[in-house]
Formats: structure tokens, C-alpha cells, sequence
């Protein structure tokens, strides 16, 4: 489940059946509700997940294992989807969309329409038996998208050019997105050890 907020004070939620609900937060009135699986099998919300949602310019941005949405705030209607997915929340800046897929892929989106304006694999910089693993979670600082692996890698690229600039092994296992605070990268791995870099 993802929850958000609108400036006026709507809720917006999806839900593991791949539900998407408008709701009035003070009456709890439904605006409007809708499914945004593409399959009618009946196993298809059996493991349904998606990345947090994210509102912006009277539009709602998520990603699901396949796809990325855009719909209409107001009315639900879809502005557009892409075949391309993200566990983590997609970062939006300006028109553009930056998100960086499971399979390592760092892509940007224009916000409008949807349209792919680059993709770069980033795993191609780590040899090749450490490119088998998957990207956890993302952050954007600096002009810069730090991306963490499954198998422990800190991966630098430009946010403008998705050119890798540099990348690290932390050591241990990462499941989760790096945050960034007061200037400083943190990354939280598998062994409960929290990494602070500048």
C-alpha cells in the first residue's frame, strides 16, 4: 500500500489489488476509484507490488513490476504508462522523470507524456559476475543519482548525461533506498550497519 497527499488535502492510495482510490480526507468521501492491473487472471494481484506514489502538477506518477503510470489528479483518467518499471519511487525535477529500473537501467521520462528521452545500463560498469544482481533503491543529489545493488555496490551517475561516474562496494547486502540529509549520502544494509558518506 502507498499513501500521498494532495495540497488540497486529498488522499491517494494504491492498493496490493492494484486499486488507485481518490479520497476526500475529512469526509472520506470517494471521488474516484479505479484498477490499474492490465491482466484480468485472477493470480495477477497475488504478488502485485509498486513504488510509493508520487504527486505532482495536478498528476499521479508510480511504477509497478511492468509499468509506469501517469494519471489525471482530478478525474483518474490515464495521461499515459511506459513499459518500464521501478521498485522505488520515481524523482521528478522540473519535466522530467528519473528512475532507475530493477535491472539496472537508468532512464529518463519526460513527466508530459511519458516519452523515453534516454537509457543507460549502469551495471555495465561492475564486472561481469557482479552485474547479476539488482538495484534496491535510488536517490537523486547534487545532479547526481546514487543507486544501491542488492550485492552491495554504490553507484554514482550524472542525472543529466546517466553516464556512470563512479561506483563503490559498501561490503554487505543492501535492500534499501540511500537518503540523503543535511548534505550526506546514508545507505542502511542488510547487517544493520548504516554507511554516512559526504
Amino acid at each position: 500500500m502507498s499513501l500521498a497527499i494532495s495540497l488540497s488535502g486529498d488522499l491517494i492510495a494504491s492498493f496490493s489489488s492494484g486499486d488507485l482510490i481518490k479520497i476526500n480526507s475529512r469526509t472520506g468521501d470517494v471521488y474516484w476509484s479505479l484498477n490499474t492491473l492490465q491482466s484480468t487472471l485472477k493470480h495477477a494481484t497475488d504478488f502485485f507490488k509498486s513504488s510509493e506514489i508520487v504527486l505532482n502538477d495536478n498528476s499521479i506518477f508510480f511504477s509497478t513490476e511492468s509499468l509506469t503510470f501517469s494519471y489525471n489528479l482530478d478525474n483518474g483518467f490515464i495521461n499515459w504508462e511506459q513499459s518500464v518499471s521501478s521498485v522505488s519511487a520515481p524523482i521528478i525535477v522540473g519535466k522530467n522523470i528519473f528512475l532507475v529500473t530493477e535491472n539496472g537501467y537508468f532512464v529518463i521520462l519526460e513527466s508530459s507524456n511519458g516519452k523515453i528521452i534516454s537509457s543507460k545500463n549502469i551495471l555495465k560498469i561492475l564486472k561481469k559476475k557482479s552485474r547479476l544482481t539488482n538495484i534496491s533503491g535510488f536517490v537523486m543529489g547534487s545532479g547526481k543519482i546514487y543507486a544501491a545493488t542488492s550485492n552491495g555496490y554504490l553507484i554514482v551517475s550524472s542525472a543529466i548525461s546517466g553516464k556512470v561516474e563512479s561506483y563503490k562496494k559498501i561490503g554487505d547486502q543492501i535492500y534499501s533506498n540511500p537518503i540523503i540529509n543535511d548534505g550526506k549520502l546514508f545507505i542502511y544494509t542488510d547487517k544493520s550497519k548504516i554507511f554516512g558518506f559526504n
